[in-house]
């Protein structure tokens, strides 16, 4: 991990929304329970960053929001779609009001697990020299994991260095710790007999090392978004 000083950074929270307040749809049993609790920390930390410096400057934290809203109308995130919470009813492809998008955060919709389909997310960060992505959201196996993997496809965090010898060819280099997947603040269902603990813990180690550095929001707080 990179501070934010030295590389430019996104926050990219990942399908943070009232449909997965549904009581059953998804499962009856999720992983990390503190997942929430730590997406607002992240949030709150990036936001705190960004006040401390330039909002908009080039050392600025992107904080990027991403929203699933399904084709299929069984979904919970399909935009018709309604949660019980709070004695009313949310719409279900809206932010969880914890993670409500702040005035300059963008919002970007997808209908596909992957965040750079469809949505012009990959051309934004590119075209602002992101160098280091933070993920974190719901849920891990599915949309966090289909997001994170593409990133590293797509080599969205490459760097370009000119080759040794002063030729005009150049090798492109993935920058080191440019993928970051908060485990902590991330979560998932049980799922195929396997319980959600599991499913979640072996989704990240699937993930760990070949797609992106999994670190704790403790960890990257302090190294990433150190205002």
């Amino acid at each position: 991990m990179k501070s934010a000083r030295s590389a430019k950074t996104a926050l990219i929270l990942i399908d943070v929304q009232n449909g997965f307040l549904h009581p059953s749809h998804w499962g009856t049993t999720r992983s990390t329970p503190e997942c929430e609790t730590n997406i607002g920390r992240l949030l709150a930390q990036a936001r705190a960053y960004n006040s401390a410096g330039e909002k908009d400057g080039p050392s600025s934290v992107l904080v990027c929001h991403v929203h699933h809203h399904s084709i299929d109308p069984r979904s919970m995130l399909h935009p018709a779609q309604t949660v019980a919470a709070d004695g009313g009813a949310r719409r279900a492809v809206d932010a969880l009001p914890f993670a409500a998008p702040a005035p300059g955060e963008t919002v970007w919709a997808k209908d596909v697990n992957s965040a750079f389909v469809g949505t012009g997310l990959e051309a934004f960060l590119r075209a602002r020299g992101v160098r280091q992505l933070v993920f974190c959201g719901l849920t891990t196996d599915h949309c966090v994991s289909t997001s994170a993997r593409m990133a590293a496809n797509l080599r969205i965090v490459d760097e370009v260095a000119a080759k040794s010898g002063g030729g005009d060819e150049a090798t492109v280099v993935l920058s080191e710790g440019g993928i970051v997947l908060v485990g902590d603040a991330c979560a998932t269902y049980a799922k195929g007999g396997f319980d959600a603990e599991t499913v979640h813990r072996v989704s990240l180690a699937s993930l760990d090392g070949e797609f992106a550095d999994v670190a704790a929001t403790a960890d990257v707080i302090g190294a990433i978004f150190d205002a």
